[in-house]
């Protein structure tokens, strides 16, 4: 980041803060609304939520997920390392993951999210909203979108220190201000760990380290309003390679460093009318460095640009926005060359859109349409849309209908590592067009939702495909249809003083051969318990289920299908308020020390327990 960019952020964060006596009024809060599914506000679909104190009862961020029905996490072995989140079956990187509505999935590592590097340092909520969502996100929203928002809810001062097994540390700092005018955060996190061993041979440990800083502030000035997120951090994780001819983890010395930088700033403009334009400037920056015994062996750089201007009309039943949108992503890959070939490359993509949605209330109905045009220069022209309808009492009625597109990315096109990959760049864009149906019946203290899902993806691109000719492995464009279909309940309840959060997920994830996809739990299941003791005593209790999946054996020629045992992880929490000021608390996770096992040839991480103070002014 240059110099005057940085002067850029510091000055509108400075200019948006409250001032001293605003600070002196009681904490106000900022309105939750659902921010995920629509520029429009209102939404015709279910939106799972997580808030900040739920997210706080894991020992490792990504934990804290799997409460989100659909959503399967498959972890590389050990802490902090590559985790991918696959939503209803679909593929990782058809999962969009935002932060504060900027995209943060990686150009850099194939438009997926690591969610083994994710630091909850700053996210005050998350948002789940799974089905095809390209009408509004665009192309990495095929499956569905995760956002994360780290709007400040009151102003708070406050600090955690955490220390637990593997000789990890887990710090964070919290700097909160909201008033009349505006609001500021800053959020710092850091973790460090010795590790496991993620081999099933040997005993080396392999360990991590990750620091965060996160930086908002927005504020108003007549009709003006302004916003701005600063979020950058620095990963490093070590793990093992895994040689010829097994092609599963043994101990090695391999690493790498992930830094990645998000810039956002909007501006809105008020008191137009019935009009309200907004524009809004977002980069993100991800860098990747690895290391083998020390010694750097390549290194990948993304970015993505990307500029939004649009605008809703606002009538009494009616809504309309109209945007337009212009994004750059860029690839670089180094390396040192070989015999098989040279992978130093520089790629670009561009892509214009333009963007319509419509919502219209009736009395006992709402209807919500979307609509999207890209116009790409590295591949065909895509379409997108979503339309849903929703009835307005309790129960309360919803089903909608949807396209998404992905578009290949730089690793699959351009990917080069020798004698193991070879991209291909003549892949085209995935499609896939979906329904969802269900209901959400709502009562005091409690709700329960209900649905089902079924969509079909054409031009399902497959990366472990092997060349015979080239002596690699590829990417191509499988023929036929993928399906992938299931059902989902959540239930949310308090009885007496006991909190209830359930749920259940089953997805039938299938080729177009009709044989089960890789790596897709076909049953999902979260079960969270949490109640007081005494005036200051907590506890809370968590069964997760991973069903059986399936996973590659790469040993042989060709590769050999082996079955993935299901799991259960239990997870307890302790929470003791010393005063007002000061808290303690003792995280567990996998209690009974299953073999969680999400990858063939990996091992879990086994038991693990985290102590904690916190002091909050």
């Amino acid at each position: 980041m240059d110099t005057r960019t940085l002067l850029a952020i510091v000055s509108s964060v400075s200019a948006c803060l409250p001032t001293g006596a605003e600070q002196r009024i009681a904490e106000q809060r900022i309105e939750e609304v659902v921010v995920s599914a629509s520029r429009l506000g209102p939404v015709d679909q279910h939106v799972e939520v997580l808030d900040d104190e739920e997210l706080a009862l894991s020992v490792h961020a990504s934990d804290a997920l799997r409460a989100l029905p659909g959503l399967a996490l498959a972890a590389s072995g050990n802490r902090g390392a590559l985790t991918q989140g696959r939503l209803r079956g679909a593929e990782a990187n058809h999962l969009l993951v935002l932060v504060d509505g900027v995209a943060v999935n990686s150009p850099a590592a194939g438009s997926e999210f690591d969610f083994g590097g994710l630091d909850l340092a700053a996210v005050r909520r998350v948002e789940l909203l799974a089905g095809p969502q390209s009408a509004v996100w665009g192309s990495d929203a095929l499956a569905g979108v995760l956002y994360m928002d780290t709007t400040p809810r009151q102003s708070r001062r406050r600090a955690a220190y955490g220390f637990g097994s593997a000789n990890t540390r887990d710090a964070d700092v919290e700097w909160s201000a909201v008033g009349e005018r505006g609001f500021g955060a800053l959020d710092l996190g850091w973790m460090a760990s010795d590790g496991t061993n993620a081999a099933l041979t040997g005993n080396e440990r392999d360990g991590y380290a990750n620091r965060t800083a996160h930086l908002r502030a927005g504020g108003s000035a007549g009709r003006w309003e302004l916003s701005s997120s600063l979020r950058w951090s620095d990963a490093r994780v070590e793990y093992d390679p895994s040689p010829p001819p097994r092609f599963v983890p043994s101990d090695g010395d391999r690493t790498t460093r992930n830094r990645t930088v998000l810039l956002k700033a909007e501006v809105r403009l008020k008191g137009l009318g019935r009009v309200a334009p907004v524009l809004t400037l977002a980069r993100f920056d991800a860098d990747l460095l690895n290391r083998a015994d020390g010694a750097a062996t390549n290194a990948y750089a993304g970015r993505r640009d990307r500029v939004t201007l649009s605008a809703n009309v606002l009538f009494d039943r009616q809504r309309i926005n109209l945007a337009a949108e212009a994004e750059t992503e860029r690839f670089e890959q180094r390396g040192a060359a070989t015999p098989f070939g040279d992978p130093n490359q520089r790629q670009r993509t561009a892509t214009a859109s333009i963007i319509g949605e419509y919502q219209v209330d009736f009395s006992r109905l709402a209807a919500t349409a979307s609509l999207r045009r890209d116009f790409n220069d590295a591949f065909e022209h895509a379409f997108a849309y979503r339309v849903g309808v929703t009835t307005l009492g309790n129960p309360r009625w919803f089903a909608s209908t949807g396209r998404g597109v992905k578009n290949p990315t730089f690793t699959e096109r351009f990917g080069f590592t020798p004698d193991t990959f070879i991209g291909n760049p003549d892949l085209k864009p995935e499609v896939a067009t979906g329904v969802e149906a269900g209901l959400k019946w709502a009562w005091e203290g409690g709700s329960l939702v209900v649905l089902a899902f079924d969509s079909a993806l054409r031009r399902e691109i497959d990366g472990f495909a092997f060349d015979p000719e080239r002596g690699g492995f590829t990417a191509y464009n499988r023929a036929g249809k993928s399906k992938r279909r299931g059902a989902e309940l959540a239930l949310e309840a308090t009885l007496r003083r006991l909190e209830v959060r359930a749920s259940y997920a089953f997805v039938d994830a299938a080729d177009a051969a009709d044989e089960q996809e890789a790596r897709r739990p076909r049953r999902l299941a979260n079960l969270s318990l949490r109640a007081p003791v005494t005036p200051r005593w907590a506890v809370g209790m968590a069964v997760s289920h991973v069903g059986s999946s399936f996973d590659h054996d790469y040993s042989t020629f060709p590769a050999r299908r082996v079955t993935l045992a299901g799991y259960r992880r239990v997870r307890f929490d302790a929470t003791f308020r010393a005063s007002p000021t000061w808290r303690l608390s003792l995280l567990m996770d996998n209690v009974l020390n299953a073999d969680a096992a999400d990858l063939f040839g990996y091992r879990s991480p086994g038991r693990t327990a985290l102590a904690r103070v916190e002091v909050v002014l």
